[in-house]
């Protein structure tokens, strides 16, 4: 699993949006503007979002981005999930290598308990304790208008 601007992206944008907590479609300017990213790249993050089931959508006048899970039963895991896939932050080279046992390799070994204990620990951390924490940053100017009218 590679962390990227995207993840970090995601992890941002779902918090923020968990934080409003308005029930109502927030436009993606908001949003960016809420986490200090620029729109167009947020809008394909929040994409990815959508697709993976962890945000809804809504076209249109009153249109926007909301929540579609509770933030107790999202995970950083699953935001990064989306946004990265599924990939290992290791991949041993053992076929170049000649090492046919890459179990029995300290650095397979070592390296990929550090990824396993990464995936469990983001899959173990949910939005809702995120916003325990409370959202740091001033909200929008345009917060009183989050939406289209």
């Amino acid at each position: 699993m590679k962390l990227t601007m995207s993840s970090e992206m995601g992890i941002h944008a779902v918090w923020f949006l968990a934080t409003l907590d308005t029930g109502e479609p927030v436009l993606s300017a908001a949003v960016a503007e809420g986490i200090s990213v620029s729109e167009s790249y947020l809008i394909k993050v929040l994409k990815k979002l959508v697709t993976a089931r962890i945000l809804a959508s809504r076209k249109g006048k009153r249109g926007g981005y909301m929540l579609k899970k509770k933030p107790q039963q999202i995970t950083i895991g699953d935001i990064v999930d989306a946004c990265e896939g599924t990939a290992r932050i290791y991949y041993c080279q053992k076929e170049e290598r000649g090492c046919l046992a890459s179990r029995s390799c300290p650095v397979c070994a070592t390296l990929g308990r550090a990824s396993d204990a990464l995936y469990r620990e983001l899959h173990a951390t949910r939005v809702s304790d995120l916003l325990e924490h409370g959202w740091k940053t001033p909200l929008p100017t345009s917060a009183t208008n989050l939406q289209e009218k």
